[in-house]
């Protein structure tokens, strides 16, 4: 039994974010013998040369209606003359288009949204997940602040400094004798300091050139920017490394050290220290590729032949690959260094290595053993056709979004409960915890303030806006967005082959969605842009009537019960086996307590306050706030330990919405900005056979020996569409299930075989 995540005891202990988690599976859905088809465990993944008997292909209609302003930003395009925009990308507002200057979500982006449902939804792997080892640096007084000091000051390590340099067997380390030098001292040579943490040191002195007196072995008493004309003066370089509290002095690295053991670094690390969540945007400010000289850099950030560095070194870390026992460098001498273990290392061992689950099998995958399946679903693109042009807002500078922080631990990982930033479980070696599972944002658009509650605060707006038309703008982390209109309405399609009942419950689950939920697409998801509304209308294809007339399209209409009705038997079944938790009071997937977690976050009509998934202030950060499941910001009662298994048998999912066809727009009413509702139609009373139902009937014979089928409650004789379907074997009277395609009293009933029930 994995970790599971518990709460913070106190409401003051508690964070909020605008995202959370779905829950880790006890056990992933496996597939790799096959998947159910006729009555057969079939591959379809490896028979893509042929449409499979009994298994399921055609298309599915989707009608996608933006609930909040949407924006996915469009390609790098070129203007009359042929020229492509150069600019960076974060100055490019417009959204994806068609050449007409028709909004358009591109069917990578479905893709994407609609895989991770059916990932979380078929309990599969959780993939990817990073196996680079976060980073951390800290002082303060508790464990994690105990365990820095350790990996810089611990009795095996040695910290120095020495000159990056390189040559054909890779990077290295010359190291040099490092002497610290008075901030007072530099302040009288004119150099000035700023104020706060994102100041940058200035280029006329970073990494030149100096002279310096030494008045003890590492102290420096006098320094000069040119040679002085007396003896006794060293050359060195002088680095300076930002702002800290109680700061009073920076580095010199000397010149006129002489070690002829340069140390290796490995490329693992020189990899690391380049990751994207290893460089801050500080230290892209602060080293620009045109720093020292023009070139100097292959990105910001990035380090360079002679740039002086602090290093730390471990003998027991000596290995073949890393022969001096290299830990870490950085550029300050309380540099920050990777912790034990990473995202991947902290997924169950029995769900990374996992067999073939049902997304990869449906969707594809290119693993690094090198076997490739090619997915059986497909995507097009999606194109705005109602709504009206203008179809865009206007361009705004949305509040900064930073990217996610897996150093987070308390957000990232489970947490066992225990009050204290000490008892907080990490990325080291000895914590019993996990990830927390499937990231996801809330559902957290203000109807009332708007796009006012996405941009920026209208007294710096207007300047941002000007300052990020111009070609180089002064500033370096906003962005310009041109959003799609909310009530804008997108059609677009998803083509399917050789798919299991199972699997095509699975993909209309994840498009469908419960009633009152909604899915998230898009940038801005985190202040509220991307809530769209999904109903879909699919459309089966019978390969066998197809090809056998020239007039016969063989497709049919289906309302896609049978096969939710598949999945969610398949899916409740593997939860049973697997020992999660259940919450007897729901009905169909919301049963599963995970799947509940899921639902809560998809919740449209009734999501949750903006002040309860807001990001939290930066302050707020540095007491290691705990935050909580799910359940718990939806004012939920928290799903109970331990897991109970409930009666094998359930009630099938009620369909989400309705199935006949798509929503009919003319009734459609908005009650409150963005909010979509959708009257359903009078429905007849329920018959004993319906069009579109799964029902259980017996097999007969004729008096030319071809099968018909009967329904209890019906004394019509049911004319079989698939006969071939039915196993030779089979005597007369077996119990099998069917699925009815036509029924009228004109027309009779037809019903299409899908398997023998004995």
């Amino acid at each position: 039994m994995i970790p599971r995540h518990q709460n913070p005891p106190k409401a003051n202990g508690v964070a909020t974010a605008p995202y959370n988690f779905v829950p880790l599976p006890e056990r992933v859905y496996c597939v790799a013998d096959g998947v159910d088809i006729g009555g057969q465990k079939v591959k379809p993944w490896e028979r893509h040369d042929e449409f499979l008997a009994g298994a399921n292909h055609g298309w599915i209609d989707l009608e996608i209606c933006t609930l909040t302003p949407l924006f996915i930003r469009g390609p790098v395009t070129q203007n009359e003359e042929g020229i492509w925009d150069r600019r960076d990308v974060r100055l490019r507002p417009d959204p994806f288009l068609t050449p007409e200057g028709t909004p358009l979500i591109p069917g990578s982006s479905l893709r994407g949204m609609v895989r991770t449902l059916v990932e979380i939804l078929s309990f599969a792997k959780i993939q990817p997940v990073s196996n680079r080892k976060p980073c951390f640096r800290t002082v303060s007084k508790d464990r994690l602040g105990d365990e820095y000091r350790q990996r810089v000051l611990g009795v095996e390590q040695k910290t120095g400094g020495g000159f990056l340099q390189r040559a054909e067997g890779g990077w290295s380390i010359a190291p040099c004798e490092v002497v610290r030098v008075r901030r007072e001292l530099l302040e009288r040579k004119q150099l000035k300091f700023g104020q706060g943490s994102t100041y940058t040191p200035d280029w006329l002195y970073q990494h030149r050139k100096c002279w310096v007196d030494l008045s003890s072995k590492s102290i420096v008493r006098d320094i000069e920017f040119e040679e002085p004309k007396k003896d006794g003066w060293i050359p060195g370089i002088l680095v300076l490394t930002g702002n800290a509290p109680k700061k009073k002095s920076e580095f010199v690295f000397r010149l006129d050290t002489r070690n002829p053991s340069p140390i290796p670094i490995p490329e693992e690390i020189w990899e690391r220290f380049h990751d994207d969540d290893q460089i801050t945007q500080w230290q892209e400010k602060a080293f620009p590729v045109d720093k020292p000289d023009e070139g100097s850099r292959q990105m910001a950030g990035g380090l360079r032949v002679k740039e002086p560095v602090f290093y730390v070194v471990d003998e027991s870390k000596k290995s073949d690959a890393n022969p001096e026992g290299l830990v870490f460098l950085g550029r300050a001498q309380m540099f920050r260094f990777p912790y034990d273990l990473s995202p991947a290392d902290l997924v169950p061992d029995f769900i990374r290595n996992a067999g073939l689950d049902l997304a990869e099998a449906m969707f594809g995958k290119v693993g690094q053993d090198k076997q490739a399946i090619k997915g059986r679903v497909f995507f097009e693109d999606a194109i705005a056709v109602e709504g009206e042009p203008p179809w865009l807002e206007d361009v705004i500078v949305p509040r900064i979004l930073s990217s996610p922080k897996v150093t987070t631990f308390q957000h990232y990982l489970t947490q066992n409960g225990d009050p204290g930033k000490s008892r907080l479980t990490t990325y080291l070696k000895g914590d019993r915890t996990t990830i927390r599972g499937h990231k996801l944002y809330w559902h957290r658009w203000d109807c009332k303030q708007g796009l006012a509650a996405v941009k920026e605060p209208s007294e710096q707006h207007e300047r941002l806006l000007q300052d990020l038309s111009k070609d180089i703008p002064e500033d370096s982390q906003h962005t310009r967005i041109r959003p799609v209109k909310a009530k804008v309405v997108f059609r677009g399609r998803v083509r399917f082959e050789n798919l299991s009942d199972v699997e095509l419950g699975a993909l209309l689950s994840a498009l469908e969605l419960p009633e009152g939920c909604g899915h998230r697409l898009g940038m801005g998801k985190p202040l509220g842009l991307g809530s769209v509304q999904i109903a879909a209308k699919l459309h089966l294809i019978d390969r066998s009537r197809r090809y056998a007339s020239w007039a016969e399209m063989g497709v049919t209409c289906d309302d896609g019960t049978r096969f939710r009705n598949a999945f969610y038997q398949e899916i409740l079944k593997h939860a049973q086996r697997t020992g999660e938790i259940f919450i007897h009071e729901n009905s169909g997937l919301r049963r599963i307590a995970r799947l509940d977690a899921l639902f809560l976050l998809l919740e449209w009509k009734h999501h949750k306050d903006t002040d309860k998934t807001a990001y939290m202030e930066l302050e707020k950060f540095k007491s290691r706030l705990v935050l909580p499941t799910p359940h718990f910001v939806a004012g939920k009662q928290e799903p109970t330990l331990p897991r109970e298994v409930i009666p094998e048998a359930g009630e099938p999912p009620a369909p989400p919405k309705k199935s006949d066809a798509l929503p009919d727009r003319s009734q459609t009413q908005v009650h409150a900005p963005g909010v979509l509702s959708i009257r359903s139609p009078h429905e007849p009373k329920v018959k004993n056979v319906q069009k579109g139902q799964t029902q259980i009937g017996t097999l007969h014979r004729d008096e030319g020996n071809q099968w018909f089928a009967k329904f209890e409650g019906d004394e019509r004789r049911a004319v079989i569409t698939n006969t071939r379907r039915i196993p030779p074997d089979v005597n007369e009277g077996a119990k099998a299930q069917f699925y009815i395609e036509e029924q009228s009293k004109k027309k009779g009933i037809k019903a299409r075989f899908d398997k023998l029930l004995d």
